[in-house]
């Protein structure tokens, strides 16, 4: 299960990594019909909550170590000590926590990741 679950996640950020995410300054507000949207002033001189919470720059920028950080501790640990020591019940529960622990990593890297339609109000571009 551990295995069909693992090639399911690959399958799943080889394709999600792939997409855009589709939002423009112009579908954000609903004006594209009009033309280019553009900022006239920058709405905030120092950075704001919106911008520290929905922009997760650091995390984006090692989303690749953190996803294979993710992999080996939800999946390649677990995979060896069931396949190594499959009647060590310590073991198994150490299998376990580790894979605990590497669907949390995938989880906060799920969100940290995510493209938050408010940041164009900011000036980023998805």
């Amino acid at each position: 299960m551990i295995a069909v679950a693992s090639l399911i996640k690959i399958l799943w950020w080889n394709l999600a990594g792939s997409k855009g995410s589709g939002s423009t300054p112009e579908t954000a507000t609903g004006l594209g019909a009009l033309g280019k949207v553009r900022m006239i002033m920058p709405p905030h001189t120092e950075e704001n909550w919106l911008q520290h919470e929905m922009g997760f720059v650091v995390a984006r920028k090692h989303a690749v170590r953190l996803a294979i950080i993710a992999f080996i501790l939800a999946a390649i640990i677990p995979l060896l000590v069931l396949g190594l020591y499959p009647q060590s019940a310590a073991l198994l529960v150490l299998a376990a926590l580790f894979h605990l622990a590497g669907v949390m990593v995938e989880r906060w890297l799920f969100f940290a990741e995510a493209k938050h339609t408010v940041t164009l109000y900011y000036g980023d571009q998805h």
